[in-house]
């Protein structure tokens, strides 16, 4: 029953003028910055091995008195980080600097990932909402699934638009880039953390970002499924999901200047790639506490969702 009500889901949203338009403006996005990329990489002038050695050896030094000054563990760890890098890139001579290819391509289509939790935010405020509105919840209601059924099928499809999409985005950096910039440049790429230096795959160290920019967009899917199911108000789902996708993490970060307590908050843990290059943000934080508090933020966001969607009074 549930794979069922699934595929209708599915099937309804892809009869949406608007699922397309969503669709039409990622594709619009990933070719424009192909465009922007594409005609400035002639202007690229890579420094020569003095130049970018005197830089690195610079940074470190800026970086050395961070780690000496600051008070606060993201900051210290970063710089420690960082600093760890450059040493290695300065004792291995490899450059910082690199002409344009398909991974640094793909890698600058990450910032579209913000573009794909606006469209997610909009499907999870709007597939329950919308029911509502147009009055079909009660074509829904008189089936034989029962309403945690209708429900769960609508988040199930809400977090399967956002893999679609983000696979989407991924295939087509992918393709578009290595059509515009071949497949030349390192194919490691070099990370930190704790101030061990690590060599990754680039397109290993590629999809575990992809993937893990996906934790993100199940939460802001959930957190707006839940305000759309209490308040039958995609507008205000949409708005408030938005804000905090856009201004969460900033003010998680300057709370966490102030508090320990910072790393109870939603959009501490939402970046677990973190843990695998660079760093957590408050000290004292482990991947497995970060799985925890998404699974008890994710508990609560669908427990709500439910409990008002189960006792919601529809008339038949």
């Amino acid at each position: 029953m549930l794979f069922k009500l699934i595929q209708n889901e599915w099937m309804k949203l892809f009869n949406r003028t608007s699922t397309y338009v969503m669709c039409g403006l990622l594709v619009v996005g990933v070719m424009a910055t192909a465009v922007y990329t594409f005609y400035n990489q002639a202007d690229q002038e890579l420094p020569g091995k003095e130049q970018w050695q005197a830089e690195l050896i610079q940074q470190n030094e800026e970086y050395s008195e961070q780690e000496a000054t600051t008070n606060n563990y993201y900051i210290e760890s970063n710089a420690i980080n960082q600093q760890a890098i450059n040493t290695y890139r300065l004792e291995n001579d490899i450059s910082p600097y690199e002409t344009e290819n398909v991974w640094g391509y793909m890698d600058t289509n990450m910032d579209l990932v913000q573009l794909i939790g606006v469209l997610v935010i909009i499907v999870g405020a709007s597939i329950v909402s919308l029911e509502f509105k147009n009055g079909t919840i009660k074509l829904l209601l008189v089936r034989s699934a029962s309403r945690t059924q209708i429900l769960m099928a609508k988040f199930i499809t809400t977090i399967l638009f956002g893999l679609y999409l983000l696979t989407l985005l991924f295939v087509l950096s992918f393709a578009i880039g290595g059509l515009l910039f071949g497949f030349g440049g390192s194919a490691t790429h070099i990370s930190a953390s704790h101030g061990d230096v690590y060599e990754w795959p680039r397109i290993l160290y590629l999809g575990i970002n992809y993937l893990t920019s996906s934790i993100s967009l199940l939460m802001l899917a959930a957190f707006a499924f839940m305000v759309s199911t209490i308040f039958r108000s995609d507008a205000i789902a949409i708005a408030i999901s938005v804000m905090l996708m856009f201004v969460g993490t900033t003010a998680t970060n300057i709370l966490a200047l102030l508090t320990d307590w910072a790393k109870f908050s939603l959009f501490a843990n939402t970046n677990l790639n973190a843990y695998f290059s660079g760093g957590p943000m408050v000290e004292g934080m482990t991947l497995q506490f970060s799985i925890i508090m998404l699974v008890v933020y994710l508990f609560v966001f669908l427990f709500l969702s439910f409990i008002f969607f189960k006792r919601r009074d529809v008339s038949i």
